[in-house]
């Protein structure tokens, strides 16, 4: 599952779960090779921070909500931990099978989370680019009742921030592509932020809850670099460019395309990690 697209300020961090949001959710099913080779993943320091901050070790047992093809798997299973994966999407689920087939303690079940039972507990429990699909309403104590006394809830994913130079005039001129081709995606335009101005979305929640504490925030700034046909590719893997008619997301990528290659045939895309961690109050 996935943040949005790299020209629109994301989401809040509750989503909802009306219709559309239901759409969205699930649309990444359909390219699910796509999106395991087009998103770009995490920095391998939000998998270090994870494991240190929530004391994980060999003996954790860890639940992730929303796996998708495994991009936030892959480096937990590495490190020989037990794996229970949630994930909505039967393609999505096949593809993070196949990656993680060596990996004996992982375990992906097809499923959803708002409705999935079980009567095991977990050390933690992580969502990258996910929490903000699950019911705003039940996610913080349905995530709660599965922990461990003291276990720890940990969610991330990546935003697009404000470059410099080439990288944000690009941006700038896109949104007239955008405001021609898919007017409803250009009037969420607000600008891009600043990887100062990234705030924490969803610790705020789990503290009202009152099941939460010793909220955890890091930030961590990075980029990418994309070719035109990679830079379509990856947008087409957003849940707000899969549900445009076919015809308009056609031309809008066209148009994308065309203009990569007017700023010399490469565009940067610059993005924040944010990562929050809290713990269950005991």
């Amino acid at each position: 599952m996935a943040n949005e697209a790299p020209q629109h300020r994301p989401s809040s961090g509750l989503a909802g779960v009306g219709p559309q949001a239901q759409a969205r959710r699930a649309s990444f099913d359909s390219v699910a090779r796509q999106y395991d080779q087009m998103r770009p993943g995490y920095p391998p320091a939000v998998f270090a921070d994870v494991y240190a901050i929530a004391g994980l070790g060999n003996q954790s047992r860890l639940l992730e909500i929303g796996s998708g093809t495994g991009h936030a798997t892959l480096p937990f299973a590495r490190r020989g931990l037990s794996i229970d994966c949630i994930e909505l999407g039967g393609q999505m689920a096949a593809v993070a099978r196949q990656k993680l087939a060596p990996f004996g303690r992982v375990q992906v079940s097809v499923t959803d989370f708002d409705t999935w039972k079980t009567d095991e507990s977990y050390d933690l429990i992580y969502s990258a680019s996910a929490y903000q699909w699950l019911n705003p309403g039940t996610r913080a104590a349905r995530i709660a009742h599965l922990l461990h006394p003291s276990g720890w809830l940990a969610v991330w994913r990546n935003h697009p921030a404000r470059g410099s130079g080439a990288s944000q005039g690009f941006f700038l001129e896109a949104q007239k592509i955008y405001a021609r081709e898919a007017p409803e995606l250009a009037a969420k335009f607000t600008g891009l932020p600043s990887a100062e101005e990234i705030r924490p979305e969803v610790s705020e929640e789990w503290l009202a809850s009152g099941l939460f504490h010793h909220v955890q925030v890091r930030t961590y700034a990075w980029k990418t670099d994309y070719a035109a046909g990679e830079y379509v590719r990856m947008l087409d893997t957003h849940s707000d460019h899969r549900i445009l008619p076919d015809k308009s997301r056609a031309r809008l990528f066209d148009g994308l395309a065309q203009l990569v290659e007017e700023f010399g045939g490469k565009v940067t895309r610059e993005q924040v990690t944010l990562l929050e961690m809290a713990k269950r109050c005991s």
